[in-house]
């Protein structure tokens, strides 16, 4: 049976950013207020749960975005290396981007995949997509160019397309489509927070997990662990996680099953883990 892990929200930090000055040195302050500006604390955090998710046996890993505070090269470089040093193969992890990847550069993610994250980008890149027993994963961008002030995010209509595309094909083979990607479907009850923080065409995403019953999607951008229908009374598609950066249970896991996508119970082990809040 296949396994999927889920970890989302790293918000991890260079270690030099004390160096920081001006406009830069603000953005950081102002895009981590409320927690800690520790480099070290976050990529220890980061390390140990990825390590955990790695000796569950997963068959996959997707990360939901955000990744790093504020998307600098030099927080996209803790990442990669983060990554290889938790064992993981990266043909085994699907990376996206969230709304805080994308603020030092619009083509900030681009280039990571271009460059530290390359060995990512066959599973992480744009139109990728990853062929598992019962599933195919794909990577969906919500991540765009916006102020600090603003966290939204929006799919391109040429992603939509390709997405709808992947549904029908899927639909024919019986297989679960699981969408990554940071941003919810689901819209904000207030009209002027789905604009501030929302996925901006969220609609035409919810028309197709209408359409589709075998569509999943797996989202980040919360920083809570959610799991929600599409239909009232019908078994949940949206699944998000509580953030790593400071989530006490930030690893999930999904079983793949006759062309559905499951929750499992989080299994982080307690005590002697590697995955520790200090």
């Amino acid at each position: 049976m296949t396994t999927i892990a889920h970890l989302t929200d790293f918000h991890l930090l260079e270690a030099d950013h004390d160096r920081r000055r001006g406009a830069e040195r603000w953005r950081l302050r102002y895009l981590s207020f409320g927690r800690p500006i520790d480099a070290a604390q976050r990529r220890r955090r980061a390390l140990a749960v990825l390590v955990e998710a790695w000796r569950s046996g997963a068959d996959h890993l997707v990360l939901t975005g955000d990744l790093t505070e504020d998307g600098t090269p030099a927080q996209f470089e803790v990442l990669a290396a983060v990554l290889a040093e938790s064992g993981w193969d990266p043909a085994r992890v699907t990376l996206v981007p969230g709304n805080h990847d994308a603020y030092a550069g619009g083509d900030a993610w681009e280039r990571a995949l271009r460059g530290c994250l390359c060995p990512f980008a066959a599973t992480s890149g744009r139109e990728t997509a990853v062929a598992l027993p019962g599933a195919l994963v794909t990577a969906v961008s919500t991540a765009m160019m916006q102020p600090v002030t603003r966290s939204a995010g929006a799919i391109a209509a040429r992603e939509l397309s390709r997405v709808a595309a992947l549904a029908a094909e899927t639909r024919r083979s019986g297989d679960a489509l699981v969408l990554a990607q940071h941003h919810p479907p689901l819209r904000h009850s207030i009209g002027a927070m789905q604009w501030l923080d929302g996925l901006i065409n969220s609609a035409e995403l919810m028309a197709l997990l209408h359409e589709h019953d075998h569509l999943h999607v797996i989202h980040g951008h919360t920083h809570r662990e959610n799991d929600a229908p599409v239909r009232a009374g019908a078994p949940p598609r949206i699944f998000g996680a509580q953030a790593l950066v400071d989530g006490a249970s930030p690893l999930r896991f999904y079983r793949v099953r006759h062309g559905r996508l499951l929750s499992e119970r989080t299994r982080v082990r307690r005590g002697a883990s590697a995955f520790a809040l200090a």
